[in-house]
């Protein structure tokens, strides 16, 4: 009997053997294609990171002595969405925030996804909020909600959204949506 050694080219895929389960989401194989790409650099292991980063986002590697040439490649997830139920979104696409961010036309092109947050005390409007990831950064923009988008930086006070003009976050980053809220934590040097 020979061991047959694995291709490197094929992704490991795992699969769940429960009688009626289909998977969520498509295989990694067919997300990779649609993932935006950006501008970044690799470091010495080929990892893809942000031109302004100082260590590798997934060895930890020094970057500062690397000859660092930019190429476009696949963004990867820049951190996750903790919300205080528990829940986490990871952030590999732009979201609407709201009590039913489905009928928002982003949401219904299929350009971002739903975050849809019980609102017991009606503070919160239908589509609130959208989470945009633009290049290597993750922004807030308040959609004209009735009672505004609150954002608190990390060693800052809170302070409210101007409807439209988006907000850069940082780890840490917490942002307040009636009653409820949403934190922004990356492993990403206080990108």
């Amino acid at each position: 009997m020979s061991v047959r050694e694995p291709d490197p080219d094929t992704v490991f895929e795992a699969v769940l053997l429960i009688p009626g389960y289909a998977p969520a989401v498509e295989p990694a194989t067919e997300l990779v294609d649609d993932r935006v790409l950006v501008e970044g650099v690799s470091c010495k292991n080929e990892h893809f990171n942000d031109p302004s980063a100082r260590y590798c986002g997934l060895c930890g590697i020094g970057m500062v002595q690397l000859t660092l040439v930019t190429r476009l490649g696949p963004r990867p997830p820049l951190g996750v969405l903790l919300c205080d139920d528990g829940a986490t979104y990871r952030l590999d696409a732009d979201y609407v925030v709201g009590r039913n961010p489905e009928r928002h036309p982003f949401v219904a092109a299929g350009t971002a996804r739903a975050v849809r947050l019980l609102d017991p005390d009606g503070s919160m409007s239908r589509q609130h909020c959208k989470i945009a990831l633009v290049g290597w950064a993750v922004h807030v923009v308040d959609l004209a909600s009735a009672n505004g988008t609150w954002i608190e930086l990390p060693g800052s006070q809170p302070f409210r959204a101007v409807p439209g003009e988006p907000v850069v976050l940082r780890p840490g980053s917490r942002i307040t949506v009636g009653e409820r809220w949403l934190r922004y934590e990356s492993h990403r040097e206080g990108k």
